[in-house]
């Protein structure tokens, strides 16, 4: 007989929410659409990009210099593609950036985030990564609010990298895929902001808008890079020609700045960054080494300190411990190997998103809470399987600290 608890999924970020309902209502009024269009996208689509950049970010974005794509991540591989030079990751990473670069057959140079520092890239290691970085251009892919840390840069952060990426010849590739997910919204600043003669910016419609599923991404390209621009719309011609006609007319309204769809997209945010809090202060609580989110949808949890018991338990790796903890406690998290960190560095990446999105913001808009206590009850009520998960986590790392390797129950 099969074992009758739940499972706990940390290990994907995936909004819980469902897509603004004026944008569903679009997608179906422009399901007859059958037409290819043009590779760089719908005119009225890269109209209503352009504007929605400047609104949110300050960007100087013109509708010439927006690409409309199936995804960010098909971008991020296309603008790899398109540059010249080595990629520069800061580690702990999305999972797709080390497999698009050696792909393409570049040279990664990786960079080692700390605690101290946030997890956040400091001018000093920005710098050592351009000097061991070959060739005369090399290309930092910036990813804010990050994934899987949920660090945030303040302004001053950014202008300081900024200023080593103009000593050094780097372009940067700004994933802000998650940029209306930071907990804060009025502190976000776009890299395209403060270098926005060298970067190059890419979201999308997968995370604060809930649409993962339409996959479209965009790129906002700089003035005075048309050789990358031109060369992106020759590999996208080559590719995928266009992204789908009826999702694009879709995104016409996702990026039109229209009431309803900008009230929605702010209060799940805001719904997503009680649950984020919330949920780091269990995993605090329960003993794990938890760095705060101030974004995206992620805990970086960091178990290194008990190395030595897990190795006295036959297990090694994040991957050996991630694969254990899914058969005792039926909790997924996404192993520190796949981040990029050494084998041996026992941290993983926890998501919060595993609850009833539609459920949760209800709630949410009869009662808005207030106090510490009514936050609390509020992610036990809507979240059992995130609180329930944590608690079986916490279980067994207690197990583990006592010398004991903890058994399916």
């Amino acid at each position: 007989m099969g074992c009758e608890r739940p499972y706990h999924h940390f290990a994907f970020g995936q909004s819980p929410f469902a897509p603004p309902p004026g944008v569903v209502e679009a997608l179906k009024a422009h399901a007859h659409e059958h037409s290819y269009l043009p590779t760089a996208g719908l005119p009225a689509l890269r109209d209503a990009v352009a504007q929605y950049y400047r609104h949110h970010f300050g960007l100087d974005a013109s509708p010439e210099r927006i690409v409309v794509s199936p995804g960010s991540k098909e971008m991020i591989a296309i603008l790899l593609s398109a540059l010249e030079g080595a990629v520069l990751v800061p580690v702990p990473s999305w999972v797709s950036y080390m497999p698009q670069a050696r792909i393409l057959k570049k040279d990664v140079v990786p960079l080692r985030l700390r605690a101290d520092t946030g997890f956040k890239l400091t001018p000093e290691l920005l710098r050592d990564g351009a000097r061991r970085a070959s060739g005369e251009q090399s290309i930092l892919i910036l990813n804010h609010p990050h994934n899987p840390t949920g660090a945030v840069y303040e302004r001053g952060e950014l202008e300081a990298l900024s200023e080593i990426c103009r000593e050094n010849g780097i372009i940067v590739i700004a994933d802000e895929i998650y940029a209306l997910t930071a907990f804060d919204e009025t502190s976000f600043t776009s890299m395209g902001a403060v270098y926005p003669e060298g970067t190059l910016v890419t979201g999308g419609l997968s995370k604060d808008r809930s649409a993962g599923g339409y996959r479209l991404g965009v790129g906002v390209f700089p003035a005075g890079e048309d050789g990358v621009l031109a060369s992106v719309l020759k590999i996208a011609g080559s590719t995928y020609s266009c992204v789908a006609a009826p999702i694009q007319h879709a995104a016409v309204k996702a990026y039109s700045l229209d009431d309803d769809v900008e009230a929605h997209v702010r209060d799940c945010a805001a719904v997503n960054a009680l649950v984020g809090k919330e949920m780091s202060a269990f995993f605090c609580a329960g003993g794990s080494d938890t760095q705060a989110p101030q974004g995206a949808f992620y805990l970086f949890v960091d178990w290194s300190g008990e190395q030595e018991n897990f190795k006295s338990m036959g297990l090694s790796s994040s991957a050996d411990v991630a694969e254990h903890v899914l058969h005792v406690e039926h909790a997924a998290m996404l192993p520190g190997n796949a981040l990029l960190l050494e084998d041996a560095e026992l941290a993983f990446r926890c998501s919060y998103v595993d609850y009833d999105g539609a459920v949760a913001l209800a709630d949410w808009r009869r009662r808005r809470p207030s106090t510490p206590s009514e936050r609390e009850d509020f992610v036990r009520r809507n979240c059992p399987l995130l609180t329930d998960g944590v608690s079986y986590l916490s279980r067994y790392l207690e197990q583990v600290r006592a010398g004991k390797k903890p058994q399916h129950m």
